[in-house]
């Protein structure tokens, strides 16, 4: 009987073991890892990409803005190479 208990309480250890580095040090990927930059033409992007490209800039849009306000403010901040 106590052997099972010795297992039972082993396994549960590694579980725990292995939810505590999955959550705190998986070292260099990210439980959830940040959405790419979009690329392209900004004219083709949807509007959710407009603002996460302005956003991933510290240049916050106005939720209200609209798509041609956002496409405007890309283009005005985005650099060519």
């Amino acid at each position: 009987m106590l052997s099972s208990k010795n297992a039972v309480l082993a396994f549960g250890g590694i579980v725990a073991l292995a939810t505590a580095f999955t959550i705190f040090g998986s070292g260099d990927q990210p439980i959830f890892p940040k959405p790419d930059d979009p690329t392209g033409d900004p004219s083709t992007w949807s509007i959710d990409q407009l603002r996460r490209w302005l956003e991933l800039r510290n240049l916050y849009p106005s939720p209200t803005a609209t798509r041609e306000e956002l496409l405007e403010r890309v283009r005005l901040n985005i650099r060519r190479p």
